[in-house]
Formats: C-alpha cells, structure tokens, sequence
C-alpha cells in the first residue's frame, strides 16, 4: 500500500501544501501527484520566497519526485506553464496526462458573469465551474491537454506511470486540495466548490483503487478560516484580533488574494472530516497562533479527549509553527 494521501479537513487553506513539501522531503516519493482545478491555491517559502501553486504540487522541491498533473485536472494552460517556469522545473520531471481537461478562456468569462458563483458563492472566478460542467455535459466544445500543442513535450498517460510505479513498489503522494466542508457532495451547500475533495475522490480522480492507500493525511489549523461566504462557527469579528491572522497569520487567498476570515476551531466538523476520508494520520499548521503555552496544551488535552480517543482513532502526526520549512516536524510518538 504505498501511496499516501493528503487531504484538508476544514474548508481549505490548511496548509496542505506546506505538509506535502514536508512529507516529500522526509520520505522521498517516486510520484507527486495533483488533480486539482486552478481555484485551490496552495502556498509554501522556498529558498526564501513564498510560491503560489495551483496545479504543480507543492512536493516539486524534492529533485527525485517525479511531478503529474493526473487525469481528473482541470487545466488553465497559461497558469501551469507559469508555475512551471516558476519552480524551475526542467521538462523530464512533469508530466500531463493526455485527457486533463483544459480551462478557457470563454468558461472563465462565463463564471466570471455568473452573480450567484460571483457574489452569494463567493467563487473566485478560475472558470472551474462551467470546464466542469462542460465535462459532464459531454460538450464537443471542450478540450484536453492533448488537444494543445504547447503541452505537448509533457504529455503522458499518467495512470500508466502509476502503475509502473506501484508494480516496482514505489510510492506515491496524492496533494489533495480544498477542504471537506467544500466538497460539492458532503460540505455545505451550496457554499461549495465544483467538485468532491475527500481523499477516495482523489484515487478517483487520479485512476487509483482504494486499496492502494496506506495513510490518509488530513490537515486543520487550530481555529477555522474560509475565503467565501458561507458557515464559519464563532466568527471573529474583531478587527484588532484579525490583525495577527491576517498579517503573521497570512490568512490571505492564494488565487484570489482576499482576506480570510476566521472563525473557532469546530470540533464536531473535524471528526465528521477524518471519519469520511479515513484519516490516520492529523496534522496542524498555524501553531504558532498560541501565543501563551498553556492554550496550545489545553487544545492538545481537548484534542487527544474528543477525537484521538475516538473512532477512528487518528494519531497527530505533524504540527507546523511558523511558515518555513524548519518549522514543520513531526509529532508522532512511538
């Protein structure tokens, strides 16, 4: 069972990319694997700068990872080309499977038109929404990456290398995206993305069985935060205590830049999200918001009461306190 999976367990901006660089530099997997849609940013500090990703996984810092952008993608093909310039990515390391669906330029105009997705959504306009609609409706009028001549020297079928791969017993990181209380199917309608984001979507997604999972990642912050409208239990209102998440806490938007907002910790959204993606393994980022020792050792009291000790028996794993890599390490104990 070597492929492990990395999943949001609120409704996004967790921090999913800064645990998949993690886990990609301590374990070192053959593939890094996204099927993401360009609405789900993800954000990690490399060699001193901070790198936005929407497409290419955040694990790319590991030179020996093989990076795919698997069949369940949506593509914005101007986006990838410049996260691939970005990261510096030489060409043999990427690989686009032949029927990732492309974005265009009319689906983005048509979401962007849409004052529902715009304004009572809270969409941030990447044209996910009409691409996916388009898939489903079987329009001649979509396209995928084999269709572009400017993605061509990437193309590959994806599900074949992850095959080869699992035959030799390599191992494999799906970067998940998005949070559970956003997926289309199990969040909170209709203040939802345009897709399901639990972990067996992913497989899905990328043409992998369940039984190939070997752990299930899923990733909190020890308060809530979310980019659109929508559910947000104890919303801070505050202005003068939204200044630390906003500006140490760098509780902005990846793709659409907006301002977060924040709200508790919601314990009982949190264990609805680790029983439906069978998550064994929690990590929490944004540690560093206990300014005082003895709350981070009264959440960790609360946490290890109401949900380590519960079905299904999770085990914290990572814990991040800053936004560097240094920051990051493992809390497993043995």
């Amino acid at each position: 069972m070597p492929v492990d999976i990395c999943v949001g367990g609120q409704k996004g901006d967790e921090g999913k990319g800064k645990i998949c660089e993690y886990l990609n530099s301590n374990i070192g997997y053959d593939i890094i694997l996204r099927v993401s849609k360009p609405q789900a940013g993800h954000s990690i500090i490399h060699n001193g700068q901070r790198i936005g990703l929407a497409t290419i996984p955040c694990g790319f810092t590991n030179p020996k990872s093989r990076i795919l952008i698997g069949t369940g993608a949506y593509i914005s093909i101007e986006k990838l080309l410049k996260e691939i310039k970005t990261t510096s990515l030489p060409q043999q390391r990427v690989g686009i499977d032949y029927n990732a669906a492309i974005i265009s330029e009319e689906h983005v105009k048509e979401e962007k038109a849409n004052l529902n997705l715009m304004k009572e959504v809270g969409s941030v306009g990447t044209g996910s929404g009409p691409a996916t609609r388009d898939k489903i409706m079987r329009s001649p009028h979509l396209k995928f990456a084999k269709d572009f001549k400017e993605l061509s020297p990437y193309l590959t079928d994806t599900k074949e290398e992850i095959n080869l791969c699992l035959e030799k017993n390599g191992q494999i990181l799906i970067e998940g995206d998005q949070g559970y209380l956003l997926s289309l199917t199990h969040g909170n309608f209709p203040h939802v993305t345009s897709d399901d984001t639990t972990a067996s979507a992913f497989l899905s997604k990328a043409g992998i069985g369940p039984r190939e999972a070997r752990n299930v990642y899923i990733i909190f912050k020890p308060y809530t935060s979310r980019v659109g409208a929508g559910s947000l239990e104890n919303e801070i209102l505050n202005p003068e205590i939204l200044k630390w998440f906003h500006n140490e806490g760098c509780e902005k938007g990846t793709v659409s830049g907006r301002l977060r907002r924040i709200g508790e910790f919601e314990w009982d959204n949190a264990l609805k999200a680790i029983r439906a993606n069978s998550a064994n393994k929690l990590c929490f980022t944004h540690f560093d918001y206990f300014q005082k020792n003895e709350k981070k050792e009264e959440f960790l009291s609360k946490l290890e009461s109401s949900i380590l000790n519960v079905y299904p028996f999770p085990k914290l794993s990572i814990i991040s306190f800053g936004q560097n890599p240094e920051d990051t390490m493992s809390y497993e104990k043995e």
